[in-house]
C-alpha cells in the first residue's frame, strides 16, 4: 500500500484534481465554447439537419467517453460496446411498446442489464488474466452474439425489420417531445454528465488504480491493486452510461433495429472518436466526436459514393496509427500546464 500511496501522490503533484488548475484562458474559452452550444440551438431559423448533427455530435461524443474510463484509462480494449448500446435501446423501447413503461424507468433498467451483461463478460475474462487482443476478441464475439440473439428474436424484437416506436405527442414523461431542440439539450446534458464522470474518476484513487494496471498490471498488483475487481468496476461504469445513451438513441429516432444499434461499425465508430482525440483524456472522445461527426454527415450526404464516410474513417484510423498514435490530444502530453488540462 505505500507503493500505491506514493504513486498516487506524486501523480496528484503533477495533476491537481481541481478545474481551477487550469489556465484562465481554457476556462474562459470553455464557458464561452458551452455558452454557444447552449445558443445555437434556440432560433427557429436554424435547420434542424444542424441540430440534429449537433445531437450526434453529443452522443458519439459520449460513447466514446464512456469507453475511454474502461479503455483508455484501464487498457480494456473493447470492440463490442455497440452491444449495450444495443441494450439500453432494446431493454427502454420493449418495456414501453409491451408493458407501458416509461423510456425513463426503462433507460435505468436497461442500465442495470448493461452493467450485468458486462460483469458478466468481464469477470471471466479479468479472472483469468485475458487482456488485449484477447480481450477485444470476447468482446467481438459477445457483441455478434447479442446482435443475432435479437435479429433471431423477431416475435419480440422485430428482428431485422426492426420495431417502430409509437409517437404520442408532446409527453415528457414518455421521453418525447414536439420540440425536436429538447433532444438537443437532453444530449447536451448527458455529454456534459459523461465528461464530468470521466473526469471525476480520472483524478480519483480509482482511476490512479486503473492507470495503474493499464500501464503495468504485475506491477499494480505487488502494490495491492485488486486488478480483476478494479477492471470490472470500470467495464460495468462504461457500459451502463452506454447503455443510458442508448435509450436516448431510440427515443430520438423512434425506431430500432439490430443494423442501428448493435452492428459492430457502430463500435468501430465511437473507439474512432475516442482515438482520434485521444483515448487516454476525458476531453479525448469530443474533440474527435466534434471533428468526425460533422465529416461524415457531409460525406454521406454530397458524396455519390456508397459508404464514402466509412473509408474515411478507416482512412483516418490507419493515419492515427502510423502518424498520431496519442490523437490531438497526445500532442499536448509533454507540456505539464495543458496535460494537467486534458487529464492525460
Amino acid at each position: 500500500m505505500r507503493a500505491t500511496r506514493s504513486t498516487e501522490q506524486g501523480e496528484s503533484a503533477r495533476l491537481p484534481s481541481g478545474i481551477g488548475a487550469a489556465p484562465l484562458s481554457f476556462r474562459v474559452a470553455s464557458v464561452v465554447i458551452l455558452l454557444g452550444l447552449v445558443i445555437f440551438a434556440i432560433p427557429d431559423s436554424i435547420p434542424f439537419y444542424y441540430k440534429q448533427v449537433g445531437i450526434l455530435i453529443f452522443w458519439f461524443a459520449s460513447l466514446g467517453t464512456a469507453w475511454t474510463i474502461s479503455c483508455g484509462y484501464g487498457g480494456m480494449f473493447s470492440i463490442g460496446n455497440a452491444a449495450f448500446v444495443g441494450t439500453g435501446a432494446y431493454t427502454s423501447t420493449l418495456l414501453f411498446l409491451h408493458f407501458q413503461i416509461s423510456p425513463w424507468l426503462g433507460m435505468v433498467v436497461g442500465m442495470a442489464l448493461a452493467a450485468l451483461l458486462a460483469a458478466g463478460v468481464g469477470y471471466p475474462a479479468f479472472r483469468f488474466g485475458l487482456r488485449g487482443d484477447y480481450f477485444a476478441l470476447i468482446t467481438i464475439a459477445f457483441s455478434g452474439i447479442v446482435y443475432e440473439l435479437v435479429n433471431g428474436a423477431s416475435g419480440i424484437t422485430g428482428g431485422g425489420q426492426g420495431k417502430p416506436i409509437r409517437v404520442l405527442g408532446d409527453r415528457p414523461w414518455l421521453f418525447q417531445f414536439t420540440d425536436r431542440r429538447i433532444y438537443y439539450y437532453i444530449a447536451m446534458a448527458m455529454w456534459l454528465l459523461t465528461v464530468v464522470v470521466a473526469y471525476r474518476i480520472r483524478h480519483s484513487r480509482f482511476g490512479y488504480k486503473l492507470l495503474a494496471i493499464r500501464d503495468d498490471e504485475p506491477a499494480a498488483a505487488r502494490a495491492g491493486i485488486n486488478g480483476t475487481t478494479v477492471k470490472l468496476v470500470g467495464f460495468v461504469i462504461t457500459a451502463a452510461i452506454t447503455a443510458a445513451l442508448g435509450t436516448f438513441y431510440a427515443q430520438l429516432i423512434l425506431f430500432i433495429d439490430p443494423g442501428s444499434v448493435l452492428a459492430l461499425d457502430l463500435s468501430v465508430t465511437l473507439i474512432l472518436m475516442a482515438v482520434l482525440g485521444g483515448m487516454a483524456s476525458y476531453l479525448g472522445a469530443t474533440v474527435g466526436a466534434f471533428i468526425l461527426v460533422p465529416l461524415s454527415q457531409w460525406l454521406a450526404a454530397n458524396t455519390a459514393v456508397a459508404g464514402a464516410d466509412l473509408f474515411a474513417n478507416g482512412l483516418i484510423l490507419v493515419l492515427l496509427m502510423l502518424y498520431m498514435p496519442h490523437g490531438i490530444l497526445g500532442l499536448l502530453r509533454n507540456s505539464p500546464r495543458w496535460r494537467r488540462v486534458v487529464g492525460w
